[in-house]
């Protein structure tokens, strides 16, 4: 689900089908409708078929990898939940995300942090110019 900065859902996206025993979701294919609709933060939300409501390690690396890639590219990943028939559980609540947030796992290490937030400031400026215009066409 992507969100705006007011916590709004814009869009929510249906990634992959998935198989029995697991999903096929790669950064690109998370972030695509997040960047084309310019939300600024994201929920993920997966099934458990099973009922087993624990995260996997599958399911953490995974978390902790596009949390990484939202860092990079402006874009907040506010949460994990797993759903099943009868039950749901949120990564956020069990602690997960801190714990994710602060791993180094899948972060990387910038070598000139000016370059990099002149950077980010470049690509905030376009985003915002962009946002102003599709609001002018649409009015």
């Amino acid at each position: 689900m992507g969100l705006n900065q007011a916590n709004k859902i814009l869009f929510i996206e249906l990634i992959d089908l998935g198989r029995q025993n697991r999903v096929s979701a790669n950064p690109p294919d998370v972030f695509r409708m997040a960047i084309y609709k310019l939300a600024l933060k994201l929920v993920l939300v997966h099934n458990h078929p099973s009922g087993q409501m624990l995260p996997s390690t599958a399911d953490k690396a995974l978390t902790d990898r596009i949390i990484k890639v939202g860092e990079i590219i402006n874009v907040q990943v506010l949460d994990h939940i797993i759903i099943a028939e009868n039950d749901h559980i949120s990564f956020d609540q069990l602690g997960i995300m801190d714990q994710l947030r602060a791993s180094d796992t899948w972060r990387i290490i910038e070598k000139d942090q000016l370059e990099v937030q002149e950077w980010k400031q470049k690509m905030e400026a376009k985003r915002i110019e962009h946002e102003k215009a599709l609001t002018i066409a649409k009015n």
